[in-house]
C-alpha cells in the first residue's frame, strides 16, 4: 500500500497563520483529551496580519489544521480520528473561519531500515507496510518529526477535490514476508 506525508505547501507565501496557539494548547494537552475523550470548547486565534491573507485547507504547525470540509472528508475515511474546533479570526476584514486540530493516532510502523541524523532527526523514513495498513491517518510513533500520514485512498481524495496550500510526499514502505504458514 502506498503512504504520503501531508504536508503544508510552502510556496503559498500568504498563507493563513494563527497566533498563540502553542500558547493556548500543548501537543501533550491535545493527546491527553484525545486520550480521554473529553470534548473540549472551541478555541479562538487570532491570525498575523498580512496585506494578503490565502486561506489554506492545510496548516502544518505548530499543529495540524484542517480546514472544515478536509475534516469532514477524513471522518470518512477514520471516523474516531480526534479533532478539535478551532476559529481562526482576522479582525481586520472581519472574517472568521473554522478548522480543526487534527490529532491522529500515534502507529508504531517504523521499519528497521529508518535512518536517522546523530540528532534523533530523519535521514531516510520507511514504514513497515503491515502495521501501516488499516490506517487511512497517522502519525509515526518513534521519530521527532510530527508528520501527518495518509494512505493513497485519501491522499487520491483530497487531489480530486481542488486543495488549497496542500503537498504530498511518498514514505517508503518496507512489505514484510509472512512466514510460509502463516496469515
Amino acid at each position: 500500500m502506498n503512504f504520503f506525508i501531508l504536508s503544508q505547501d510552502t510556496q503559498v507565501s500568504q498563507a493563513v497563520e494563527p497566533l498563540g496557539v502553542s500558547q493556548a494548547i500543548t501537543w501533550a494537552q491535545l493527546v491527553m483529551a484525545q486520550t480521554e475523550g473529553k470534548k473540549e470548547l472551541p478555541l479562538q486565534f487570532y491570525i498575523r496580519e498580512n496585506p494578503l491573507v490565502e486561506y489554506v485547507d492545510f496548516i502544518e504547525r505548530p499543529v495540524p489544521l484542517l480546514a472544515d470540509w478536509i475534516k469532514e472528508l477524513m471522518k470518512k475515511y477514520e471516523p474516531a480520528l480526534y479533532t478539535r474546533i478551532a476559529v481562526l479570526t482576522d479582525v481586520k476584514r472581519k472574517r472568521q473561519d473554522l478548522y480543526w486540530i487534527l490529532v491522529p493516532p500515534r502507529i508504531a510502523c517504523l521499519s528497521d531500515q529508518t535512518e536517522f541524523h546523530q540528532d534523533g532527526t530523519l535521514k531516510r523514513l520507511v514504514i513497515a507496510d503491515e502495521q501501516a495498513a488499516g490506517h487511512p491517518v497517522f502519525m509515526i510513533d518513534g521519530i521527532k518529526e510530527p508528520y501527518v500520514c495518509v494512505n493513497l485512498a485519501v491522499a487520491e481524495s483530497l487531489l480530486r477535490r481542488s486543495c488549497t496550500g496542500i503537498r504530498f510526499q511518498k514514505i517508503e514502505t518496507e512489505r514484510i514476508r509472512r512466514k510460509e504458514g502463516a496469515r
